[in-house]
Formats: C-alpha cells, sequence, structure tokens
C-alpha cells in the first residue's frame, strides 16, 4: 500500500507524516524485511527510496549517497527506518520497541525490530500474526546468523575454498530450515511467520551467487529431498502479492548492486564487516 515518491532527490517528504514514512532502499534485503511486512498488514505507508550506490566506494557515507531526512531523523542513515508521528500506534509505544524521538516524530529503526514492531500494531487489530508463538523471535535471530550473514561471506571471501565453505554452510542452514518448513506451508506454521520474513530477501537473491559464485550450486549441496522443498518453496513465496510488490524491475540492476561485495570493494558496514572477518549480524 505504497503512498507517495520513491525518489531519492524527492522535492518533498512530509516532515509530520499522517501515517507512516518508510525510509528505503530497493536492493536492501534488510529494507525489504520491513517493506514485505508493511504490505503484508496492508499498513499504509510512504515508500521514501533513500540510498544510492556510489560508484567510487570512497565516496559518500560509507559508500551511499543517502537521503537528507532520513540522515535528520538517523544520523546513521540505515535502512529501514520508520518515522511517524508520536501517538500515532500509542498502544504500542510503550511496550520495549527502541522507538527514538527525533525532530518531534517516532522513529525506529533495524530491519528485525520494524518486522515485530509493524506486526505488533497489526495483531492489535486482530490481522494475520507473524509471531503466534514467542520462540520464533529466536528462531529468525538464529535464521539471521546462520542463513542471511552466511550469504556476505561466500560474496566476499578472498579465497575459493573459504567461499566453498561459507557456500557449504549456508547450504547446509538452509536444509535445516527447510526441514521446519510445512509441506506446503512455511515454518513450522501454513501461514508465514517472521522466520520466513527474516530469510526470503536472502532466498530471493540467490541468482546474486549464481552469478558471482557460478562455481557452485545449492542443487550440489543439498539432498534432492531439500532442494526440491527449496524449490517449491520459492515458488509458493514468489507468489505473495506482499513479496511481489517488493521486488526490482530488472535483474541486471539487481546484480550491479552486488559488483561491490562480489569484487570486496563494499563500503557498506556489512561490507566493512565481513572484510574484517566479523559477522555481517554483528555489524
Amino acid at each position: 500500500m505504497v503512498m507517495g515518491t520513491n525518489q531519492l532527490d524527492s522535492p518533498h517528504v512530509d516532515a509530520a507524516p499522517k501515517k507512516m514514512n518508510f525510509y528505503s532502499a530497493w536492493f536492501c534485503p534488510y529494507a525489504q524485511r520491513a517493506w514485505i511486512t508493511l504490505e503484508y498488514h496492508n499498513i499504509p505507508y510512504q515508500y521514501i527510496e533513500s540510498l544510492i550506490v556510489e560508484a567510487d566506494q570512497n565516496d559518500g557515507i560509507h559508500g551511499y549517497r543517502k537521503n537528507p531526512r532520513l540522515l535528520e531523523v538517523n544520523p546513521r542513515g540505515l535502512v529501514p527506518t520508520l518515522e511517524f508521528v508520536p501517538g500515532t500506534f500509542s498502544e504500542m509505544e510503550d511496550t520495549g520497541y527502541k522507538i527514538q524521538t527525533v525532530k518531534n516524530v517516532s522513529v525506529l529503526s533495524e530491519s528485525m525490530v520494524c518486522v515485530q514492531f509493524l506486526n505488533s500494531i497489526s495483531t492489535k487489530k486482530n490481522e494475520k500474526d507473524l509471531i503466534p508463538r514467542t520462540s520464533l523471535i529466536s528462531d529468525a535471530k538464529i535464521l539471521n546468523e546462520k542463513i542471511c550473514s552466511v550469504f556476505y561471506e561466500i560474496l566476499m571471501k578472498a579465497s575459493r575454498e573459504e567461499q566453498r565453505q561459507a557456500f557449504h554452510n549456508f547450504a547446509s542452514n538452509i536444509s535445516e530450515f527447510m526441514d521446519e518448513v510445512m509441506e506446503d506451508g512455511y515454518y513450522k506454521s501454513d501461514s508465514p511467520t517472521i522466520a520466513d520474513f527474516t530469510v526470503i530477501p536472502w532466498f530471493l537473491r540467490f541468482p546474486v551467487l549464481a552469478h558471482y559464485r557460478p562455481m557452485f550450486s545449492l542443487e550440489d549441496f543439498m539432498s534432492d529431498t531439500s532442494y526440491r522443498r527449496l524449490v517449491a518453496y520459492l515458488n509458493r513465496i514468489k507468489k505473495m502479492p506482499a513479496v511481489k510488490n517488493t521486488l526490482w524491475k530488472d535483474d541486471q540492476d539487481l546484480l550491479q548492486q552486488y559488483t561491490r561485495y562480489a569484487d570486496g570493494t563494499a563500503e557498506s558496514q556489512v561490507g566493512q564487516a565481513v572484510r574484517k572477518g566479523q559477522k555481517a549480524h554483528n555489524a
């Protein structure tokens, strides 16, 4: 339910949004988690494209040109960032979420926190619940570490053997995830959960790995059964309207965004962390 513009240099971004400003980047999987959640729960929002990758990764802020308004409300300039008028979601603003007040607006960032907050807004209205059991939050955190973070190691590790080991771990962890996916359903459920929304953006980026690391294939590293179930699962999630509405227009454009990771020059916080031998989820 997108309202407004997705241009970085938009002449006007409402500094006091009637509902919610969603600062995002079309290529960012972390932002896509929150974006899918907004769409899944039909929460009204204004999409604001907020990052442009600099050709020279030594330019800009961590290699990006960032939306000025995003930097006003979130000086770190990270996406996703949610901005809304204080009191808009008063029933949820005193429940432990790290909502900050900046320039007279409420601001929330960090992708997993945003997903939980947006889900809480909707379940208060008896909508579909992504977290029917609190244990799913712990599962999602583990999946973030074991699948999403390893994705960047495959792209950024210097030696082919390190890349191969990372891919082996990636495939093994995906197999474990698939063991918990219900037949014709989702992670431990017949409807989507926060665990699904945690990994979906990275599953949608399998073609990035196929392009930059074509020597490795999930089909070769997974059992026939796990791989077939993964393919079926991918087909299910790609049919979800909430996912369809968050996809990029051109696959080549997406591949271009990941060149900086594949050649080791990415100056994003994730890129810097992995290059130093740290985990992406600790960036």
